[in-house]
């Protein structure tokens, strides 16, 4: 019985390690460019049946678990900076980059783009950010007047030209279930199994960009905020603190009446 019990507490501090994991990276990300919080779902663990006094066996209880983590995917709050390059997406789209040593392509909320060397418009990693074509996007050196339209293409003045022209338009893609991304760290996801249909926005005006259906629309000169609730954590993190407090003092419960048993037969 004793050690059941202990078992059973046990199961409760490995679930509530993990929430307390969770809160802690949540408030560790409160000012991270385009960070998701994420939240922790428990489920109850089950033995061996038991009767109960109508008859009716009944499983029982021996702790809780970890289901999953599930993302809050938000938009977080708007954070201006008047560079023409910095872009969020208000609606449900991700930017899609790409690593040039690998080719590998990730997706993320992060607009912090910049102009490489090369001409490239690349992410603060340095992966090149692909357009709607999935193919990079190149700023020709000496343009200038560059802006992005809420589409997501990007204009400017070529070097001796005297009037704005289209360049490129930013990719945005959706997928139906977005938690079915998977973190990479340094605000990336990958696009695991679950992600369900990953689609590019549709065509606007002749040029494949963001509708402002699902994708959303983009916006120039701001960058999107953490979605974390500092207030929603804190109280999260009392909680958990406290459940995982309580599961500690019934191993010490426990214990105390295995060493009362153990007495007893000495």
């Amino acid at each position: 019985m004793a050690a059941d019990m202990m078992y059973t507490a046990l199961a409760g501090l490995d679930t509530f390690n993990t929430a307390l994991s969770v809160v802690s990276d949540n408030i560790a990300n409160a000012n991270t460019t385009g960070f998701k919080s994420n939240t922790v779902d428990f489920g109850d663990l089950v033995s061996g049946l038991i009767s109960t006094t109508d008859g009716a066996p009944t499983a029982q209880g021996v702790g809780s678990s970890v289901l999953g983590i599930t993302s809050d995917f938000q938009t977080g709050s708007e954070i201006q900076t008047g560079n023409w390059s910095d872009v969020m997406i208000q609606g449900d789209g991700f930017f899609s980059v790409e690593n040039p040593t690998s080719s590998a392509v990730s997706y993320t909320r992060d607009g912090s783009f910049q102009v490489n060397g090369l001409g490239l418009l690349t992410d603060m990693n340095g992966n090149e950010v692909l357009d709607s074509a999935k193919g990079t996007i190149t700023i020709a050196p000496g343009t200038t007047d560059l802006s992005v339209d809420q589409f997501g293409n990007i204009t400017g003045i070529l070097s001796g030209a005297t009037t704005a022209t289209y360049i490129d338009t930013i990719g945005v893609t959706t997928f139906s279930n977005p938690n079915g991304l998977i973190r990479q760290g340094k605000n990336d996801f990958m696009a695991g199994g679950n992600v369900g249909t990953t689609a590019i926005a549709n065509p606007v005006s002749g040029q494949t960009g963001a509708t402002t259906d699902t994708a959303g629309t983009v916006l120039s000169g701001a960058l999107e905020g953490s979605n974390v609730d500092l207030t929603a954590q804190m109280v999260n993190l009392i909680n958990y603190q406290a459940d995982y407090q309580a599961n500690s003092k019934s191993i010490e419960t426990g214990n105390t009446l295995l060493q009362t048993v153990v007495n007893l037969i000495r």
